[in-house]
Order: C-alpha cells, then sequence, then structure tokens
C-alpha cells in the first residue's frame, strides 16, 4: 500500500507538467520567442510525463486494487467462521437478507475505500499543496489568490455535511432492513401468491421500500444544492488570479510566463481537492460499514479449547441442565439423564415440550445456562467443537441440502469417501433407488436448498450423509417426520443399519418407530416426567399412555380413510 501510494503521488506530480508547458507555450507564443523547435521539444516533454502519470496511475490503482480484494476476502472469510463460532441462536435470530447485507452490501462498499480512497487521498492532497508551492514560489500574492476560492468552498462544504452521520446511518439501515425484507419476499413468495397477495400489498415489502426512497431522496434534497454550490464555486479560481495577474504584470511586478503559470497552476490542483472533500463521505460511510462488520465480528462465541481431549467410551449425560434461548425464558428446567453407548434414547413428548432443544445441546450448537452435558468422561465445554462433530451425526427434520449434486451433498458427512462408498450409504438410506431414477443420477444439482426433491427424499439424503460419516453417536431429530408409511419403514430399517454398535438418540412423533428403545425419556413443559422402556411407561406414565392412545387412535383413522 505504500509503494501505491508513493505511486499515486508521483503520478500526480508528472501531471502537473503539462500544465506548466501550455503556459510556457502560451507566454512563448504572446511575447513572440517561442520557435517551432521549441514547441515540439515542450510538447514532447508534456507527452512523455503524461505517458509516465497514466503508467504510474494505473501501477498504483492495480496494486490498491489486488489490496482491496485480498482485505474484503479475508473480512468476508473471517465472518464465515465467526459463523461457525457463534451460538445457533444467533444465526436463527438474524434474519437472512441481514448476513447479505453483512457479506455483500457491507463489505463491496468497503472497495472503493481502499482501492481508492486510499492512495487517492495522500496524492490529492500531495498534488494541490505542490501546485501551490510552484504559484506562491513564483508570487505569494498569485498563490493567495489561487486558493481564495477554498475557504468559501469549505463553507459550503460544511453546510452539506451538517448531521452526515446521522444521515448515512439512516440511509444504510434503511437499505439493510429492505434488503431484509426483499429476501423474506422471495423466500415466501409461495405463500403470498396462494393469499393473492401483491408486491405491494406486502406491508413490510412496501414499507421497507419506501423508507429507504425517503431516506435517500430526503438526504439528496438536503445535500444538492450545497453540493452544486461547492461544485461551482471552487473550480473558479481565474476569478482572483486573472484580475490580480493582469494587474501585477501591468505594474511590472510579474513576468508574463510567470503571469500564465500563476493562472495555469491552480486550475491543475481543483479536481484533486474536490476529490479530498468527497474523502470525508467515503470515511463516514466506510466507518459504519466497518463498524457493522466489526460488531458481527465481536459477538460473544461458543468458546472451546483446541487442544484435543482423551475421550473415554462414556456417552452423553445431562446434570441438572437449564437452558434459555433468551434472557429470562427458561425452556429446560433441571434436565437429567444419561444414555449408554450402543443403546437407543428416545426423547418424545408434546410440541414444544423441549425435545429439539436437548437434540441441538448434544450437537453443541447452544452453552447451557446451567448444569453440565458430558461426553466421553468430559463436559461438552471442554471438548474442541471439531473434536466432538467427529464422535456426532445430527440429522434435523429441517433438512438443508446444497446446491450441489446428489452425491457431493451426501460426501459432506466423508469428504474423502469414494463413489462406491456413497452409493452404499444410499442404499442403506432407501435413497439409491430414487436417485438413480434422477436424469443425471447422483451427479443431479439439488438445486437451492435441495427444492428439486420432496421432503423425504432430502431426509433420506441426510441420513445417508449421517450414515457416511460413521460416527459414534447418532442424533436423529424427528428425521422421519416427512416420511409416508412406506418410505419410512424403509428409513427405519436404514436406521438399524446406521447405529448398528453405535450410540442412538433419536426425537420422535410417532411412537411406534420407538417402542423398541432401550430407554424412552418423556418430557413435558421442558421437563423429564418419565424415563423407561416402552411397557413400564405404559404402566407409570400417564403422558405416556394418553399419546400412545392417540397415536394408535390416528393409526386406525387412517386405516380406515385409506
Amino acid at each position: 500500500m505504500i509503494v501505491s501510494l508513493v505511486m499515486a503521488c508521483m503520478g500526480e506530480a508528472f501531471g502537473m507538467v503539462p500544465y506548466v508547458v501550455v503556459a510556457m507555450l502560451a507566454a512563448g507564443l504572446l511575447q513572440g520567442t517561442l520557435t517551432l523547435e521549441a514547441a515540439a521539444e515542450l510538447s514532447v516533454v508534456a507527452a512523455v510525463a503524461q505517458v509516465v502519470k497514466f503508467f504510474l496511475t494505473w501501477r498504483s490503482s492495480m496494486m490498491s486494487h489486488d489490496i482491496a480484494f485480498r482485505a474484503l476476502r479475508t473480512i468476508r472469510d473471517e465472518m464465515a467462521e465467526k459463523m461457525a463460532r457463534v451460538p445457533m441462536g444467533t444465526i436463527v435470530d438474524t434474519p437472512t437478507g441481514t448476513f447479505k447485507n453483512r457479506f455483500v452490501d457491507n463489505v463491496n462498499q468497503l472497495e472503493d475505500a481502499i482501492a481508492h480512497f486510499m492512495p487517492e487521498l495522500p496524492s490529492n492532497v500531495f498534488a494541490p499543496v505542490l501546485a501551490m508551492v510552484i504559484v506562491f514560489a513564483v508570487d505569494w500574492r498569485m498563490g493567495l489568490a489561487g486558493i481564495a476560492t477554498i475557504p468559501l468552498g469549505v463553507l459550503f462544504y460544511l453546510g452539506m455535511m451538517r448531521g452526515y452521520e446521522v444521515k448515512m446511518a439512516r440511509y444504510i439501515e434503511s437499505e439493510q432492513k429492505m434488503n431484509s425484507t426483499l429476501v423474506e419476499y422471495v423466500n415466501g413468495i409461495q405463500v403470498i401468491k396462494a393469499f393473492g397477495r401483491s408486491a405491494s400489498s406486502y406491508s413490510m415489502f412496501s414499507k421497507a421500500v419506501a423508507a429507504y426512497h425517503d431516506s435517500t431522496l430526503d438526504w439528496f434534497r438536503e445535500s444538492w444544492v450545497w453540493m452544486a454550490l461547492v461544485k461551482s464555486v471552487v473550480p473558479c479560481t481565474l476569478l482572483f488570479t486573472l484580475p490580480l495577474g493582469v494587474w501585477l504584470m501591468s505594474v511590472g511586478e510579474i513576468t508574463l510566463p510567470e503571469f500564465m503559470v500563476c493562472i495555469t497552476i491552480p486550475l491543475s490542483f481543483i479536481g484533486g481537492v474536490l476529490k479530498f472533500a468527497q474523502a470525508a463521505s467515503q470515511i463516514s460511510r466506510m466507518d459504519v460499514c466497518l463498524n457493522v462488520v466489526w460488531d458481527f465480528l465481536g459477538l460473544p462465541e461458543l468458546v472451546r479449547p483446541s487442544k484435543r481431549v482423551e475421550l473415554s467410551r462414556e456417552s452423553f449425560s445431562f446434570e441438572d441442565v437449564s437452558f434459555s434461548y433468551h434472557e429470562g425464558l427458561e425452556v429446560l428446567h433441571g434436565v437429567s439423564f444419561r444414555t449408554e453407548p450402543g443403546t437407543m434414547t428416545a426423547i418424545v413428548g408434546p410440541s414444544g415440550s423441549g425435545k429439539s432443544t436437548i437434540a441441538k445441546l448434544m450437537a453443541g450448537f447452544w452453552d447451557v445456562s446451567c448444569g453440565t452435558i458430558r461426553y466421553g468422561g468430559y463436559n461438552v465445554q471442554d471438548i474442541p467443537f471439531g473434536q466432538l462433530m467427529e464422535h456426532v451425526s445430527y440429522v434435523a427434520q429441517e433438512t438443508f441440502l446444497f446446491d450441489m449434486t446428489i452425491a457431493e451433498n451426501i460426501r459432506l458427512g466423508r469428504p474423502q469417501a469414494t463413489d462406491d462408498e456413497v452409493k452404499r450409504a444410499a442404499r442403506a438410506a432407501g435413497a439409491h433407488e430414487f436417485i438413480e431414477s434422477l436424469p443425471q443420477g447422483y451427479n443431479t444439482l439439488a438445486g437451492e436448498a435441495g427444492a428439486k426433491l420432496s421432503g423425504g427424499e432430502r431426509q433420506r439424503i441426510t441420513i445417508a450423509r449421517a450414515i457416511l460419516k460413521d460416527a459414534d453417536v447418532v442424533i436423529l431429530d424427528e428425521a422421519t417426520a416427512y416420511a409416508d408409511p412406506e418410505i419410512e419403514a424403509v428409513m427405519e430399517r436404514a436406521i438399524e443399519e446406521l447405529v448398528a454398535g453405535k450410540t442412538l438418540v433419536t426425537i420422535a412423533h410417532r411412537l411406534s418407530t420407538v417402542m423398541g428403545a432401550d430407554q424412552i425419556i418423556v418430557m413435558d413443559a421442558g421437563r423429564v416426567v418419565a424415563c423407561g422402556s416402552h411397557d413400564e411407561l405404559l404402566m407409570c406414565c400417564p403422558l405416556y399412555a394418553r399419546m400412545w392412545a392417540e397415536h394408535t387412535a390416528s393409526i386406525r383413522d387412517a386405516g380406515r380413510e385409506d
């Protein structure tokens, strides 16, 4: 960057040579002393200087842009890594459009500041200073006349910049709100169309667009007049240099060549002065954008050690665990249970009882508010996150596939897996047949978020991914929720193969799928109300008995409808 700055300043210095040459040519013509040879030599000097300026400016710009894009890449890499270290609540509570703003818009707006502002600001200061040194060296009175318009321009500029930070913050906030609601609008377009709504009647979107429009236009209205005054007054250096120079030359204080230099040189630095004035807006915008980045990078993280630990064969145990997604709203209260290696633990309960929360805590997505979760004899907070994930496969109800091929989505479970291993995992998950029927088979793109596949197909692929990972503990968070009875039977067989010799923790909404579990934990309102086998719970847990009765009744009703 320093080399880029030096080149930019040198380029500005060479850029002044043509102005000096023009002054010398004009003076020679007026005095009648200019010869054709001298004019040719001066023209060559001006051309060479212009070429050198172009080369130095070009190299400076290339270097600063390279620096800028490396900086933007680093910022985005650090933000992406940060996302993996913050609690899942931070991600869930933040609209997708906000992340788009942070990663794309805010970071993009830093590019101009780094690539242009950084090298150009010193050069835009250096060029006017050098020009005025030359003019003052010729005649101090002409030097003062050359900068006489600047104080007036500064006054107009201060008027334009009044309340700038507040206006900029309001503008960026409204822009980010519009982007967030736009992403939400696109994601929800199916619902909007289904209910006959439109963009204009979708109030959140229309209000966000109107707020962005109003904040932008109000800001421009307040700035336009001041901006016009600055750009019309500052360049008019001839208003002062021309009459003063004519008078000084008429009384013999300066010569004609000096007069030409003193009225021409100030014209060369006006562009730099105006660019320097624009730098303040870039600084303010850069400050706002950087604050968004720094605020995100400064969010609290899930603190985990980097040094690996020696884990025992013990599986998960919850010891008086309480948890709140948000302060003051506790969703788990004193939960305690233990899973044994190589066994199946099912967690059941009414909707909102805390089942999925337990699964996510096992996967290390959050830290507990109170109590301890242990794995392998260690508090999970003392296990490096990467090491814990080596031992745990988590399959959620809300399946997600990347817009990659089916094979690549399955291979996320184990990137080094061969094609045959991928296909074996797909067969075990009951997915091989439908994958083979796709247009490109395993090379078929899943679409954005797996949109080209049904919910049941996506779930089978995520189970294949878990099978391929071959982890010690498999957590299924209602992983068969979208499967029809026939496919569910296939998936149950796949799960049997998946968990052979492993520890299985499953969150189930269909009790018939967990009848054979080694232990069934019954949750209600964030508490463990019972724990035992299916038969034991039917005898001693009224809540489980009622849930089982409702489940079997729903199966009978479905059979009668068929």
